[in-house]
């Protein structure tokens, strides 16, 4: 059965990620290091320009491959995809426990399903209901994880991603 997700109120885009959550015991002093890089990557310009290197792109693909290689010791397995819905201020998705209001969390989330590239975003329960199978429907806020730099760069990453949606409606 397919699973709807409450809406967001600021621009989002809806994909199957890969998604985890635990319990956040103490809020972090700052953002994971590795999310600041991820998100970095992420907000980086996609398209490659007609007179490019061909040798700046090799080297460009040789730090991707070393990334993915660290990464890969470092997050062993994705976690299940989930239906999920990622907006610049609050997250929804699909949880396979039950998960209350009000509930501190600290999400794992992959935004690519082919990499080992991973978020960690601290956020707050507002909205839960169980889907009648032991999970549950979830929204949350997220916990202001982003210092300047990494705001634009989430910002930069949602909003490329809600209107690669909006062309492949």
């Amino acid at each position: 059965m397919p699973v709807t997700l409450p809406p967001l109120d600021t621009v989002s885009f809806d994909a199957e990620l890969p998604l985890q959550s635990r319990p956040l015991d103490a809020l972090p002093a700052r953002l994971d290091r590795e999310t600041r890089l991820a998100l970095r990557l992420l907000a980086a310009p996609t398209e490659t320009r007609e007179n490019s290197d061909p040798l700046l792109l090799r080297v460009e693909a040789k730090l991707d491959l070393a990334l993915e290689l660290g990464l890969l010791a470092r997050h062993q397995g994705h976690p299940s995809q989930r239906a999920s819905r990622v907006g610049l201020e609050a997250l929804a998705w699909h949880a396979p426990t039950s998960i209350t209001v009000g509930e501190r969390l600290l999400l794992t989330l992959f935004p690519n399903v082919d990499s080992a590239l991973a978020l960690l975003l601290p956020v707050v329960v507002e909205y839960s209901q169980g889907d009648g199978e032991g999970g549950s429907v979830v929204k949350a806020r997220l916990i202001a994880p982003f210092d300047d730099g990494s705001r634009e760069s989430w910002e930069r990453w949602v909003f490329r991603r809600h209107r690669l949606g909006l062309h492949s409606r």
